[in-house]
């Protein structure tokens, strides 16, 4: 269920069908608005800060459509989820208004347990987006930095569609993130480089030191091309030969 203080908006035409949902909705824990058209749904959405949009397709005037097209060309999905409500169980309409940017769709009449578990679910990937700087910012903050002057400065960011070292000359892509396990580094699957600077390479010994302290810092750094779209295993291995360790 929600939190008590998501605010939603009920649009439709019909006095019975919106107070009815509006009452339900209330005794679910929301705050509800109601508006019956497309002027009263725009004057809601200015003046008040709206957490989900219940907009119906069949309205006089302008239609659900047109009024989801107008408020697209302001807020994201991800900003103002709106799901849209159709009497008719018809593939065309809801694939037009999938199309259009609607979040998700309910038919008429309205099945009130369906209805609660996909608002509650638009509002929980609403809340996702909204909290996922501030989870990055907190995982970022406890990566491990290596004391080494060449990476002292590095920032490790982008967790979602690999990382970057910035701070420094070279960057270095990955496949995975960074999170703390025991106390030490590890990262998923593969490495790919952006070959963008010489010390590229000694970059990327200082993650393997960071993974694998016992490999220590003393090795020659290998080629770039021996070691790009490698796995870590294939990598470490490689490492580990070149100090004369048995491979894995």
């Amino acid at each position: 269920m929600s939190p008590p203080q998501s605010r939603l908006l009920i649009v439709d035409d019909n006095e019975m069908n919106r107070d009815m949902l509006a009452r339900r909705l209330s005794r679910s824990g929301y705050l509800v608005d109601v508006a019956e058209n497309a002027r009263q749904l725009v004057q809601h959405v200015k003046e008040n800060e709206l957490d989900l949009v219940l907009l119906d397709i069949e309205m006089p005037e302008v239609s659900g459509f047109d009024a989801l097209k107008m408020l697209r060309k302001d807020y994201s999905p991800s900003q103002l989820p709106i799901i849209m409500v159709t009497a008719r169980n018809q593939r065309e309409d809801i694939v037009r208004a999938l199309n259009l940017g609607a979040n998700d769709y309910l038919t008429k009449p309205i099945d009130f347990t369906v209805a609660l578990a996909r608002i509650g679910t638009q509002l929980s990937r609403k809340r996702e987006e909204v909290d996922q700087p501030a989870t990055e910012s907190r995982l970022r903050d406890r990566v491990y930095r290596p004391r080494y002057p060449f990476a002292a400065d590095a920032d490790i960011v982008d967790l979602k569609s690999g990382t970057r070292l910035s701070g420094v000359t070279s960057d270095v892509s990955l496949d995975g993130c960074f999170v703390r396990t025991r106390g030490w580094l590890e990262i998923g699957a593969r490495v790919r480089l952006t070959l963008k600077h010489k010390n590229q390479n000694v970059l990327m010994l200082a993650i393997v030191r960071v993974l694998k302290p016992k490999i220590g810092m003393g090795l020659q750094a290998l080629e770039v091309d021996s070691i790009s779209n490698a796995t870590f295993l294939q990598w470490l291995d490689a490492l580990r030969e070149s100090r004369g360790t048995p491979a894995t």
